[in-house]
């Protein structure tokens, strides 16, 4: 029985793979037949109580408001501002002296905008995605870029919560955490600043851009290592950003020449960072807008639902859009316009995510019965996936761990679930093992950033907001075996980091 229970686990991975690679199938098919087939699987299989289902699933939508609001309010900025020619003016501001090529463009943007994005708390994809666009790339690679910018070190970013989060599910210290991390970001890093030409199809490009795809992998890693090991976590992916800019500045020998109407293109962006950068360092600010000012919501045992309209960056997102609109001189009528269609390209994308959190919350409360009285952990998703995942691999499990935590992100759309699902169970593994539980833990946690370029979930975000609505599985075709080859890429030097 817990063979065949591992098994079963991993057949909504293998549903949603199969969708995507051999049916192309969009994100909202793939969130409902995930769903359904959850659904099922939970009820017949790993006997989950009704009751329970429906409260998981409805929690799990819920989860995802803060989201839901920033894809919303995101298209429509971004759909306005390309309209208006502001993002394609950006970007060609960002190339300086328009001397870079597509790879070195997608660098920039990616790794330099992405991670400083991420960095400061905001969600890269409403601005990066079509600034990519703008910049002249494929939709596909505008969608891809959006995230594999930040995939690499996203546990370092989020203004450090996933390092805090971390600790706290595992009891070890913030300051060793961050160091492992720090030292595992690296192969993601750099493999996902490699695969650039290939994303932008300049496969010839490779050897003329050598040293600018490993300089970029090496000081965005780098410069967040050192940031969250000796100054503070919080900066690490912000200082990843700025690192990566000043080097592609340094490179051209020439800064961004001033042009008519900067500011106004600036503005909106320079809005929400100020806003999102004040809310996250300084601690009155954080501690009144994260703290206290704060809606909980309590559905299901052990998960509260935090509502911060004042922290999360939907509400800036959307103030933005009004600045935007205020600095264009656009008319009551043409706003009524953007609203419709935005709301008509977001509302796949929204309805996708909706329900891939959904899935994601019966798949962590799977095995309970009703009214939550008992929990048996054999007929746990989660569990019995990352259980039996341990069983199989033995002493060669360290390989694994970083796969774990891409599981995770895949299944749930969320780094932070895989750290909650699977943190404890490094413990444990790394007790019976003899190796560091640091290591092991921060294995899982840079798996979990990798799996966000596979995720059906972060694709659903980024895919509208760059023209490739409706192309999520042709995406997910190629981004699952690169998400897996990097988790596993990271696995053999956590082998290896672990003998040391």
């Amino acid at each position: 029985m817990p063979h065949l229970n591992f098994f079963l686990s991993w057949t909504p991975i293998l549903l949603i793979f199969v969708l995507a690679v051999f049916f192309r199938a969009n994100a909202l098919k793939l969130s409902v037949w995930g769903l359904l087939y959850t659904l099922f699987l939970a009820a017949a299989v790993f006997r989950t109580a009704p009751g329970v289902m429906a409260l998981a699933a409805l929690d799990g939508m819920l989860t995802t408001v803060p989201l839901l609001l920033v894809v919303y309010f995101g298209i429509l900025l971004s759909l306005f501002l390309i309209e208006k020619g502001s993002l394609q003016r950006l970007a060609g501001w960002f190339d300086a002296a328009g001397k870079l090529n597509p790879v070195t463009h997608g660098l920039l943007l990616s790794f330099g905008v992405g991670n400083f994005l991420e960095g400061a708390g905001i969600i890269a994809e409403p601005v990066a995605a079509p600034m990519l666009l703008a910049a002249g790339l494929r939709p596909k690679a505008a969608a891809v870029l959006s995230i594999s910018g930040y995939a690499g070190l996203m546990h370092l970013s989020l203004a450090g919560v996933i390092v805090t989060v971390l600790a706290a599910v595992t009891d070890l210290s913030a300051t060793t955490l961050a160091r492992d991390l720090g030292i595992l970001s690296f192969p993601a890093t750099l493999l996902f600043a490699l695969s650039v030409p290939w994303l932008v199809r300049a496969h010839k490009g490779v050897r003329r851009n050598l040293l600018p795809l490993v300089a970029t992998g090496l000081l965005a890693a780098g410069s967040a290592m050192v940031a969250a090991r000796f100054v503070a976590v919080s900066i690490a992916g912000m200082l990843a950003g700025v690192t990566v800019v000043a080097f592609f500045y340094c490179l051209n020998s020439h800064l961004p020449r001033i042009q008519p109407g900067l500011g106004r293109d600036l503005a909106p962006f320079l809005f929400i960072f100020t806003c999102l950068a004040a809310v996250n360092l300084v601690p009155p600010l954080r501690h009144l807008f994260r703290d206290v000012w704060v809606v909980a919501v309590r559905l299901v045992p052990g998960h509260t639902i935090f509502l911060r309209p004042l922290f999360d960056a939907y509400l800036y997102l959307f103030f933005a859009f009004i600045l935007a609109t205020r600095l264009h001189a656009v008319q009551g009528d043409s706003i009524g316009t953007i609203l419709r269609m935005g709301s008509r390209k977001a509302a796949m994308a929204v309805a996708a995510i909706a329900l891939f959190g959904a899935m994601g919350q019966i798949i962590a409360y799977s095995g309970y019965s009703d009214g939550f009285t008992h929990f048996a952990a054999d007929h746990n998703i989660a569990l019995c996936l990352a259980n039996g995942l341990i069983a199989w691999t033995g002493k060669a499990y360290p390989v694994f761990a970083p796969l774990l935590g891409w599981i995770g992100t895949f299944l749930t759309g969320y780094g932070l679930a895989s750290v909650m699902l699977f943190g404890k169970l490094q413990l444990q593994t790394a007790h019976i093992m003899g190796i560091s539980p640091s290591l092991l833990a921060c294995a899982l946690t840079v798996g979990a950033s990798i799996g966000s370029v596979s995720s059906p979930f972060k694709i659903a975000l980024a895919s509208p907001l760059c023209g490739a609505a409706g192309r999520e599985g042709e995406i997910l075709r190629a981004t699952i075996p690169f998400g897996l080859a990097v988790s596993f890429a990271t696995g053999v030097v956590t082998l290896i980091a672990s003998w040391l």
